[in-house]
């Protein structure tokens, strides 16, 4: 399914060019659904007071129809909500399209969080404060003169991550909520991969220091230094009280509305972890679908799903027949196939789960063989380390028939290390008979941050607590379980399943580049019986 032609500048418009609209092969059978019927009312620069006395900035747009009521989407950030109402291509145009909603019945507030652009007090960073305040602005929105009582949420990535701690909240008058790209753990899934610290938060709170100390317009900055003084000193290196407050993951279970989660398999590096943890861990009474997808064209200003999200709100804030829940509940892009498919279950209930084991000439084989070493030598500073060399390859033979591979995946790696510590990447990738490569996903372990926990882990997602450091006893080997974040991809014939093992993030990935090891390490693989292997989730065919 290749995108159709695109026009970037007819995104914001009733019916937005931004592809894909909808996560089936073909229009989904929708009996009911809100008619372009009305035009926008907007209202600019109102304020909201909060318990505390501060007020909170934000904008509303209505349908032009005085005397009639109507279901409420908040967007919720600190992008600056004259932003979103632009055409602007930027990765902080995320609250979906006013074009979109307000023609067909929806009314959308988009909120300027506490201590950003227009809005008073510190910055909170998704703390408690803030979550406060989202449960306060949901119930007051829920009871104005022109909302029929139910309220929903929209927007993606900030945006999506706040409907998840907003909904944990339970506040009167939230119905349903469309969380597309919402992490749910901030230390696991931003800050620090696999206790590895990222980059991303440099490029983030630029960012935000853009939009939110330049403008002359905040009052009070001293909520954005706090956090950025905090995170990028490195002060909290393990997962703690700071990151688990600012987290939805560990209380998903309050989340009681409808909850329709999303991304792209391309989002790896940040959000697509978040998509299966919020899908497993919500309560199993609570109304749930999810939709893994390609990557939307363009990204931003985010549009992408309107047509989807546009059934689920129709169904859960107007009571219509939009036909949603018709199909499967969950919806999953197989790359490779370029084709949509239904399933039941996450991971897939007929998975052919299969180690496959590294060998040291660079191959795999279904079960151990003789035992043998590779190792590499990682020297910081050097050109091939910032490209992200050296690395160890291991491939499959060349594929006679199309094999699937579809689900999370674990790297069981014997290694030993010349260092009290070492960084492991893993990136999987799509070899091509001419040698072209598609990166699919990958996963990342600090050395020292091996320790798992037995209660958390799963055979397909093993959990690192990340609470305690555990040097590596310099050349003994230890066996590290690798996340690695799940993907969806069909092995056409002639194409191989290649792995890659690296001590370096390379820095083609600028947004989500780690910071380096900055020792220098030999690494050694071990390989053979209990040796190093790499379990695969195959998809019967």
């Amino acid at each position: 399914m290749a995108p159709p032609q695109i026009n970037p500048e007819s995104i914001r418009t009733a019916n937005p060019s931004t592809w894909p609209q909808y996560p089936y092969n073909s229009h989904p059978r929708t009996p009911e659904q809100s008619p372009l019927r009305y035009s926008i009312f907007p209202e600019y620069a109102k304020r909201l007071r909060m318990r505390d006395g501060a007020e909170l900035a934000y904008d509303v747009f209505r349908p032009f129809a005085p005397g009639e009521k109507f279901p409420a989407l908040l967007s919720w950030s600190p992008y600056t909500r004259q932003l979103q109402h632009t055409l602007a291509p930027i990765g902080q145009n995320e609250a979906g399209l006013t074009e979109f909603w307000v023609p067909r019945g929806y009314a959308q507030v988009i909120a300027d969080v506490r201590g950003s652009n227009d809005s008073d007090g510190a910055w909170d960073h998704w703390g408690p404060q803030e979550q406060a305040d989202l449960k306060e602005t949901i119930e007051f929105i829920a009871e104005q003169p022109w909302c029929t009582g139910k309220v929903g949420m929209v927007g993606c990535s900030y945006f999506a991550m706040s409907q998840l701690l907003a909904a944990e909240q339970q506040p009167g008058g939230l119905a349903a909520i469309f969380p597309y790209d919402a992490m749910t753990d901030l230390y696991r899934d931003a800050y620090y991969h696999g206790g590895i610290y990222t980059a991303w938060a440099r490029f983030w709170y630029q960012d935000l220091a853009f939009l939110n100390l330049t403008s002359g317009r905040l009052k009070d900055p001293s909520g954005f230094r706090y956090h950025f003084n905090r995170v990028l000193s490195g002060q909290d290196p393990l997962d703690c009280a700071y990151y688990q407050e600012r987290s939805s993951g560990s209380n998903l279970h309050k989340v009681k509305v409808p909850a329709y989660f999303g991304c792209d398999w391309v989002f790896f590096g940040l959000h697509l972890r978040g998509a299966f943890i919020g899908w497993e861990n919500i309560p199993p009474a609570t109304p749930k679908k999810m939709l893994i997808g390609q990557e939307p064209k363009p990204r931003r200003p985010f549009a992408a799903y309107h047509g989807e999200a546009l059934r689920w709100y129709d169904h859960y804030l107007k009571g219509m027949d939009s036909g949603i829940w018709e199909g499967a509940p969950i919806n999953i892009y197989i790359q490779g196939e370029d084709t949509w498919r239904g399933e039941s279950e996450w991971p897939i209930a007929r998975t052919g789960w299969k180690e496959l084991y590294l060998t040291p000439q660079g191959g795999f084989s279904e079960g151990p063989g003789p035992a043998g070493e590779l190792r590499y030598t990682h020297t910081p500073g050097t050109r091939e380390v910032k490209l992200g060399e050296p690395k160890l390859i291991w491939r499959t033979e060349p594929a006679a028939n199309p094999f699937e591979v579809t689900g999370p995946l674990v790297l069981k790696l014997v290694a030993s290390a010349d260092q009290p510590d070492s960084h492991w990447f893993a990136f999987l990738k799509d070899e091509a008979p001419d040698g072209a490569l598609r990166l699919l996903t990958r996963g990342w372990l600090k050395a020292s941050h091996r320790a798992l926990d037995p209660g958390k882990s799963r055979p397909w997602r093993p959990w690192h607590p990340h609470d305690r450091v555990e040097p590596v006893p310099p050349g003994e080997a230890a066996e590290y379980l690798i996340e690695i974040i799940p993907t969806s991809n069909l092995f056409k014939e002639g194409h191989r399943l290649r792995l890659e093992l690296s001590t370096s993030d390379p820095a083609s990935d600028l947004i989500y580049t780690h910071e380096p090891l900055w020792h220098g390490v030999t690494n050694t693989v071990h390989m053979g019986r209990g040796g190093s292997r790499l379990l695969v989730p195959f998809i019967p065919r």
